[in-house]
């Protein structure tokens, strides 16, 4: 199973519309992780019957999305928030904690727009980076997590 993770687009729907077009046919799942919301408005009528998730960013003004979620992939449980609320500026101690709490496999998080993809205590802490605003000096960019029968496998995609 494929998952594309991607976060922090503030507008840059050009951007979400690109990547889109560029892994529609080898996507099981897409997860939004916040902040820039709005920039998905017309995704689901473009690639009908695709699977799209998403929560809510600091800067989704009004949104009724939830800040927190889980879901089931291939076997693990996913927990993804855009990571305001758990303070993840400040170092990943929240996050691990509702991790734990969560049974999660695998935590999927935004708000930094700077890329990272930590194993530790068997659990990956993944954050796909911005595809707005970049703060790592690196180009836009996505996670893409294939759960394969071996195990999870994460990489950091940049968009073309």
């Amino acid at each position: 199973m494929r998952i594309i993770a991607f976060s922090d687009s503030h507008r840059h729907y050009s951007r979400v519309h690109k990547l889109f077009e560029q892994t529609h046919l080898s996507t099981d799942l897409y997860i939004f992780l916040g902040d820039g919301e709005g920039d998905l408005d017309n995704i689901p009528s473009l690639y009908p019957g695709k699977d799209i998730l998403s929560v809510s960013g600091n800067c989704d003004f009004g949104s009724f999305t939830p800040a927190v979620s889980v879901t089931e992939a291939a076997g693990k449980k996913i927990l993804f928030t855009h990571g305001h609320m758990q303070g993840v500026r400040f170092g990943l101690s929240h996050l691990k904690e509702l991790a734990a709490s969560n049974n999660a496999d695998i935590v999927l998080f935004g708000h930094t727009h700077i890329r990272l993809n930590k194993y530790e205590d068997g659990i990956y802490y993944i954050n796909p980076g911005s595809l707005g605003e970049p703060r790592d000096g690196l180009p836009p960019s996505y996670a893409v997590i294939d759960i394969i029968p071996g195990g999870v496998l994460v990489t950091h995609a940049e968009l073309e």
